[in-house]
Order: C-alpha cells, then sequence, then structure tokens
C-alpha cells in the first residue's frame, strides 16, 4: 500500500487517514525499516518555508502527516483535500496499542526527566505487556553520541523523539542513518498528556477544530508560535487567489 503525497506550501503531506497510516507504518515495521515520520502544523510548514536548513531536514522525512486542522483545512481550500488530521499524539497511542499487541519494542527520548519518568509509569500502567527498551530525557549534550549509541545498541523498533520543533526533526535526521531500523516519529509534548502534566483539550474544542486555542489559553507563552497560523492563512490564501507558491 502507497500512500500519496499532497502539495501545501512545498511541503509533500501524506494522504492519509490516522488508521491507514498506523497500518502502513505496522508494514515497515514488520520489514525493519528505517523511517522518518514528521507530524506537522501550520507552525512547521512556515518554519520550513523560512529556514532553508530546516526545510533540508524536513525533506529528508518519509513521511509529513498533517498534525494542524490548519492543514487539513488549507488542503481542502486547495481542492486538494486530506481526510482528516494524524496528530502526533494521537498516532503514538496507536502504535503503544501496537507495539503492546506485536511486541514491538520502543524508546522514549525527550521532555523533564520527572515528566518521562510519569509518562513512562502510565505508558507500564496502560500497556502492561509493552517492551520500553530504553529512555533519556531531553537534556543531553547535542555533540555527544551516547543516545545514539544506545539506540544503535538495544534496536527498537519504534522510537519516539519528543524534543520539540525543530530539535526533535534535527536529531532524527542527524541519528537515524546510524541505526539498523526503527520508526523515528517526533511527537512534540505527548510526554507531558501522557504523565498528566499538560492537560489535552477536552473533545468538545478537538471536535470544533479549537484545540490549538484551548492550548493558547492554558499556556499563554505559545503566543508568539501562534502568530505562524494567521501567516500560513494568507499563504494559503494568496496561492488560491494567485495559483502560485512563489
Amino acid at each position: 500500500m502507497n500512500l500519496e503525497k499532497v502539495d501545501i506550501l512545498g511541503i509533500p503531506f501524506v494522504n492519509t487517514t490516522k488508521a491507514q497510516f498506523v497500518k502502513k507504518l505496522d508494514e515497515h515495521l514488520a520489514n525493519q525499516d528505517k523511517v522518518f515520520v514528521v507530524t506537522a502544523n501550520p507552525e512547521i510548514v512556515m518554519k520550513a518555508r523560512e529556514d532553508e536548513q530546516y526545510k533540508k531536514v524536513i525533506d529528508q522525512a518519509t513521511y509529513i502527516t498533517a498534525d494542524g486542522i490548519g492543514v487539513v483545512k488549507a488542503a481542502q481550500l486547495l481542492n486538494k483535500p486530506i481526510p482528516e488530521r494524524v496528530t502526533g499524539y494521537d498516532t503514538m497511542l496507536d502504535l503503544l496499542e501496537l507495539a503492546q499487541e506485536k511486541q514491538y519494542s520502543i524508546y522514549l527520548l525527550g521532555g523533564q526527566q520527572e515528566t518521562l519518568e510519569k509518562a513512562v509509569a502510565n505508558i507500564k500502567a496502560s500497556y502492561p505487556k509493552i517492551n520500553i527498551v530504553g529512555q533519556h530525557n531531553g537534556f543531553f549534550d547535542w555533540s555527544s553520541n551516547t543516545i545514539q549509541q544506545e539506540i544503535s545498541e538495544k534496536k527498537p523498533d519504534l522510537i519516539f523523539v519528543a524534543l520539540g520543533v525543530p530539535r526533535q526533526e534535527n536529531w532524527i535526521a542527524q541519528n537515524l542513518s546510524a541505526f539498523e531500523k526503527g520508526v523515528c516519529i517526533g511527537v512534540g509534548g505527548s510526554f507531558d498528556v501522557i504523565a498528566g502534566t499538560v492537560e489535552r483539550a477536552p473533545e468538545m474544542w478537538q471536535k470544533a477544530n479549537l484545540e490549538w486555542l484551548y492550548r493558547l489559553i492554558k499556556q499563554p507563552s505559545r503566543w508568539k508560535r501562534m502568530l505562524a497560523l494567521p501567516r500560513f492563512g494568507l499563504k494559503i490564501l494568496k496561492v488560491k487567489v494567485t495559483g502560485k507558491y512563489e
């Protein structure tokens, strides 16, 4: 099963539902492939457009999913519909379920030490048969290859990287070639939600496509990064009118 791509402002998003995507990742896991997954929202799209180095990193991804509702709406406006959001958090939960069912091993990288420990404890409680082969918080010497060596030795099937944008994508791009196999996926603040230190938006906010607003209310410090949303929207409207990306 090959997944089609949809170009949104120069970013090739995978045209898929979450269920289809997880099924595809399961195929890669069974084949022991190396896979780089970026879960991208409008902020990531705009950063890739404005930061040439980051765009080169994003271009290395095997798959880029529409993490933000803004991307899904933009695709509809440009007559290139994407069926639904495929978020890092939801995909991670489905992959944890799959890992328990099929005994795929996992490694977790990112977060504060206390948050990471809580996340691991909650994962083990929810998925008692899961095989966590290693973990490390998000505070480490970037020039050291200690984590890379540990992952190379333990050969996990799934590597969840929660370092935030752009660190998680940069880390995966820099280190994936050193591994024999593994699905590496950037999952942003997912460890915080699993640990219970950050509350995800209630379902009614999610259904109303206002999860971004809920997060902004809960974390006002996010306002600067939210400025990418109107810039993204204006760029999409310009493309709609002119038919050109520039």
